[in-house]
């Protein structure tokens, strides 16, 4: 209702969480995993399920806010990777998706592949959001 007066960090997170609905529908189905996995990131950021269930209702109607920084590109990567992997199974649409995005995001077209694959093997072999940034860092600093 009052969304001119949200912060612009506030805008940015319903806008990350605007690509993460796109990309669970992606493949043609919001998973149960998926819409969980969205439902933690939006705690993560104090968004209220409500804005969450608004947002899954209507991706399009969030204004899209890309993140600044090489630090907030690799944390909106890290969480689209971690949503694309959770129904076990990546689809081609899925990845086409996470890889536009990523290109929009800033990344060059060329390292995307590595990126994902990257983040993708960290979060399978349980590694830290930590370690994997610090993994990917050649990627994300340029």
């Amino acid at each position: 209702m009052f969304k001119i007066f949200e912060s612009s960090e506030k805008k940015a997170v319903k806008s990350h969480l605007r690509h993460m609905v796109r990309l669970a529908y992606a493949d043609g189905s919001f998973h149960a995993e998926e819409k969980k996995f969205i439902l933690k990131v939006a705690k993560r950021n104090d968004i209220p399920r409500s804005e969450v269930d608004e947002i899954i209702d209507n991706p399009t109607a969030v204004d899209l806010h890309l993140p600044e920084t090489p630090s907030e590109k690799f944390e909106q990567m890290f969480d689209l990777v971690n949503l694309m992997i959770k129904d076990g199974h990546v689809s081609d649409s899925e990845l086409e998706f996470c890889q536009d995005l990523a290109c929009k995001l800033g990344f060059r077209k060329v390292i995307v592949g590595i990126l994902v694959e990257k983040i993708e093997r960290g979060l399978e072999q349980g590694h830290t959001r930590k370690r994997i940034k610090k993994e990917c860092a050649p990627f994300i600093n340029y």
